[in-house]
Protein backbone atom coordinates (compact mmCIF):
# COMPACT_ATOMS: atom_id res chain seq x y z
CA UNK A 1 0.00 0.00 0.00
CA UNK A 2 1.06 3.55 -1.23
CA UNK A 3 1.94 5.97 1.25
CA UNK A 4 1.30 8.83 -0.85
CA UNK A 5 3.39 10.30 -3.57
CA UNK A 6 5.42 13.68 -3.88
CA UNK A 7 4.95 15.94 -7.36
CA UNK A 8 6.99 19.02 -7.93
CA UNK A 9 5.30 22.04 -7.90
CA UNK A 10 5.44 24.60 -10.87
CA UNK A 11 6.38 27.79 -10.44
CA UNK A 12 2.85 29.33 -10.59
CA UNK A 13 1.73 27.18 -7.99
CA UNK A 14 4.58 27.94 -5.63
CA UNK A 15 3.37 31.46 -5.95
CA UNK A 16 0.19 30.56 -4.98
CA UNK A 17 0.63 28.88 -2.28
CA UNK A 18 2.86 31.99 -1.17
CA UNK A 19 -0.24 34.82 -2.19
CA UNK A 20 -2.79 31.79 -0.18
CA UNK A 21 -0.48 31.03 2.79
CA UNK A 22 -2.70 32.56 5.85
CA UNK A 23 -0.06 31.62 8.29
CA UNK A 24 2.68 34.17 7.17
CA UNK A 25 5.33 32.50 8.57
CA UNK A 26 8.33 31.67 6.50
CA UNK A 27 12.34 31.22 6.92
CA UNK A 28 15.27 33.06 5.87
CA UNK A 29 18.39 31.47 5.41
CA UNK A 30 21.84 33.10 4.66
CA UNK A 31 25.30 32.81 5.76
CA UNK A 32 25.57 35.06 8.75
CA UNK A 33 28.83 37.44 8.71
CA UNK A 34 28.93 36.56 5.05
CA UNK A 35 30.31 33.04 5.97
CA UNK A 36 28.87 30.11 3.18
CA UNK A 37 30.03 27.36 5.65
CA UNK A 38 27.86 28.38 8.79
CA UNK A 39 24.29 29.42 7.15
CA UNK A 40 21.86 30.76 9.53
CA UNK A 41 18.09 29.70 9.51
CA UNK A 42 15.84 32.66 10.91
CA UNK A 43 11.37 32.36 11.18
CA UNK A 44 10.34 35.53 9.47
CA UNK A 45 6.85 36.79 9.18
CA UNK A 46 6.28 37.99 5.33
CA UNK A 47 4.38 39.57 3.00
CA UNK A 48 3.88 37.94 -0.62
CA UNK A 49 3.51 41.50 -3.10
CA UNK A 50 3.89 41.82 -6.73
CA UNK A 51 6.01 38.40 -6.62
CA UNK A 52 8.39 39.49 -4.34
CA UNK A 53 8.79 38.48 -0.44
CA UNK A 54 8.86 41.22 2.05
CA UNK A 55 10.02 41.14 5.74
CA UNK A 56 10.67 43.50 8.56
CA UNK A 57 13.72 43.59 10.89
CA UNK A 58 15.80 45.76 13.00
CA UNK A 59 19.45 46.39 12.96
CA UNK A 60 21.00 42.09 13.39
CA UNK A 61 22.13 40.12 10.78
CA UNK A 62 19.14 39.80 7.94
CA UNK A 63 19.81 44.01 7.79
CA UNK A 64 23.34 43.34 7.29
CA UNK A 65 22.77 40.77 4.64
CA UNK A 66 20.49 42.94 2.85
CA UNK A 67 22.99 45.90 3.26
CA UNK A 68 25.40 43.45 1.58
CA UNK A 69 22.64 42.37 -0.81
CA UNK A 70 23.36 38.72 -0.11
CA UNK A 71 21.96 35.90 -1.55
CA UNK A 72 19.14 33.84 0.70
CA UNK A 73 16.67 30.98 0.77
CA UNK A 74 13.15 31.82 2.20
CA UNK A 75 11.07 28.72 2.72
CA UNK A 76 7.36 28.38 4.12
CA UNK A 77 5.17 25.13 4.40
CA UNK A 78 1.96 23.62 5.59
CA UNK A 79 1.42 20.30 6.85
CA UNK A 80 -1.85 18.43 7.82
CA UNK A 81 -0.07 15.99 10.01
CA UNK A 82 -3.35 14.07 10.21
CA UNK A 83 -3.47 13.17 6.73
CA UNK A 84 0.09 13.14 6.11
CA UNK A 85 0.17 15.64 3.39
CA UNK A 86 1.66 19.38 2.74
CA UNK A 87 3.42 21.26 0.86
CA UNK A 88 6.88 23.59 0.72
CA UNK A 89 8.20 26.53 -1.28
CA UNK A 90 11.71 27.74 -1.02
CA UNK A 91 12.22 30.99 -2.89
CA UNK A 92 16.05 32.03 -3.97
CA UNK A 93 16.97 35.42 -4.49
CA UNK A 94 18.72 38.55 -3.19
CA UNK A 95 17.80 40.59 -0.36
CA UNK A 96 18.23 44.16 0.12
CA UNK A 97 16.32 47.15 1.71
CA UNK A 98 13.40 49.09 0.49
CA UNK A 99 14.27 52.59 0.10
CA UNK A 100 10.71 53.31 -2.13
CA UNK A 101 8.36 54.76 0.48
CA UNK A 102 5.14 54.15 -1.64
CA UNK A 103 6.37 50.71 -2.00
CA UNK A 104 6.70 50.16 1.93
CA UNK A 105 3.35 52.17 2.08
CA UNK A 106 1.63 49.36 -0.39
CA UNK A 107 3.37 46.68 1.81
CA UNK A 108 2.66 48.29 5.31
CA UNK A 109 -0.74 47.97 4.58
CA UNK A 110 -0.52 44.03 4.62
CA UNK A 111 3.20 42.92 6.95
CA UNK A 112 2.35 44.45 10.30
CA UNK A 113 5.54 42.70 12.75
CA UNK A 114 4.58 40.80 15.69
CA UNK A 115 6.69 42.82 18.14
CA UNK A 116 7.01 46.38 16.65
CA UNK A 117 10.74 47.91 17.35
CA UNK A 118 12.18 50.89 16.43
CA UNK A 119 14.43 51.37 13.57
CA UNK A 120 12.53 48.64 11.23
CA UNK A 121 13.27 48.45 8.03
CA UNK A 122 11.64 46.62 5.30
CA UNK A 123 13.74 43.91 3.04
CA UNK A 124 12.38 42.68 -0.35
CA UNK A 125 13.84 39.34 -1.30
CA UNK A 126 14.41 39.46 -5.36
CA UNK A 127 13.13 36.34 -6.19
CA UNK A 128 15.68 34.76 -9.11
CA UNK A 129 14.10 30.73 -8.86
CA UNK A 130 11.43 28.75 -6.94
CA UNK A 131 11.10 25.18 -6.66
CA UNK A 132 8.25 23.62 -4.26
CA UNK A 133 7.01 20.02 -3.67
CA UNK A 134 3.96 18.19 -2.38
CA UNK A 135 3.17 15.49 -0.18
CA UNK A 136 -0.43 14.02 -1.25
CA UNK A 137 -1.32 11.39 1.78
CA UNK A 138 -2.50 7.82 1.15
Amino acid sequence: MSDGRVSELTETQCREHLERHEHRLGRLAFAEGGDPNWPTVLPVNYAYHDDDVFIRTVEGSKLYAALRRQRVAFEVDAVDLDWRQGWSVVALGTLEIVRDRHLSATVDAVLRSWVAQAGEQLLRLDIERMTGREILGA
